[in-house]
């Protein structure tokens, strides 16, 4: 529940999870939550969700960005937006809604001025922190890439399709992705092993599996829903192999989740390098910022990349910090809300 002591609030409404961020009087950061809240199956999750607001401090700056307006249970986006800022009159307080307006923050926002820019609200507060460089936001179903430039956001496309098609938005995750969105066959040690393109696992049972996925970014059900044991994530990868795990494969099984996970992170490291090369500007010194709740899991090599982690650019070090860096759009909006004149 939100306390009143709780001025300035980020809120980034995902299609499956809902960010929030809160900061005091004195814009520190003492509020981060990601709640379960899958708007597919119908708004009044959202309003439910809404609940956590009720003791909210009337007076309070709300900072409000959103994807869920992609969910299928709306006709479109422009549907979606429409709906979702709906939703949130139930919250009692000052909203504004991020929007790609050169203003940013708007009261009645057009659905194209808000429609999917929480991406942006992360590059707009980056871009005051440094000069040059590319922000890594690895969540639960997508992969941003935000290029900075001269402070300023260099992305060329605003859209889904198109950022989609130009290596700004990868849609693959640390958690929601099916396994055979990673690809359709593994190869180890010359043996080809095809990936049967059914939704039997994810890639929330890759990272259990090799022991990397903390408990608290774990919300989902499991695809059978079974429970999140080691074992039974190790069983639904083996299902997608055709295979019915036993402690005969267990070791092939092993193998087979750490090489996906590996083509996963090669993907996303071939998409960087393809960054740098296209962009002179930048260098081994150029940082990387790093977020979203995968962000501990890319391994860059320090030699060749200049990386930074998100809570960085956040001057007190903090646990608060480090979880609000899994959740930049809202952590941003928070603090971009609480700048507001």
């Amino acid at each position: 529940m939100i306390k009143k002591n709780i001025f300035y609030i980020g809120l980034d409404i995902g299609g499956a999870n809902l960010k929030v961020v809160g900061l005091n009087r004195n814009k520190k950061i003492i509020f981060v939550e990601q709640f379960k809240c899958p708007i597919w199956r119908g708004t009044d999750v959202l309003i439910d969700k809404f609940k956590i607001f009720k003791n909210l401090n009337p007076e309070a700056l709300m900072g409000i960005t959103m994807t869920g307006e992609l969910c299928d249970n709306f006709l479109n986006r422009e549907d979606g937006v429409k709906k979702i800022i709906g939703c949130t009159q139930k919250i009692k307080c000052l909203k504004y809604f991020f929007t790609n307006n050169k203003d940013r923050f708007k009261k009645k926002p057009s659905h194209k001025q808000v429609a999917s820019m929480n991406w942006l609200a992360t590059a707009e507060f980056i871009s005051k922190k440094i000069t040059n460089g590319l922000i890594v936001d690895f969540g639960s179903t997508t992969i941003d890439l935000i290029l900075i430039k001269n402070k300023k956001c260099a992305n060329i496309f605003f859209d889904d399709f198109n950022r989609i098609n130009n290596s700004e938005l990868i849609y693959t995750g640390c958690t929601r992705t099916p396994i055979f969105g990673i690809t359709n066959q593994v190869t180890l040690k010359k043996e080809v092993y095809n990936v049967i393109p059914e939704f039997f696992s994810n890639t929330a049972d890759l990272y259990r599996a090799i022991k990397i996925l903390p408990d608290d970014l774990d919300l989902y059900e499991s695809a059978d829903g079974k429970n999140k044991s080691r074992a039974n994530s190790l069983r639904r990868i083996a299902r997608n192999f055709g295979l019915d795990y036993n402690r005969d494969n267990k070791s092939l099984i092993l193998k087979l989740c750490k090489k996906l996970i590996s083509i996963q992170l090669n993907n996303l490291h071939l998409i960087i390098n393809k960054i740098f090369s296209k962009n002179n500007f930048f260098n081994k010194t150029t940082p990387i910022i790093l977020c979203g709740i995968g962000k501990n899991i890319i391994k860059f090599d320090k030699q060749k990349y200049n990386f930074i982690n998100f809570e960085d650019l956040l001057h007190v070090n903090s646990k608060k910090n480090i979880y609000a860096s899994y959740h930049a759009p809202a952590t941003s909006c928070a603090l971009l809300i609480s700048e507001l004149k």
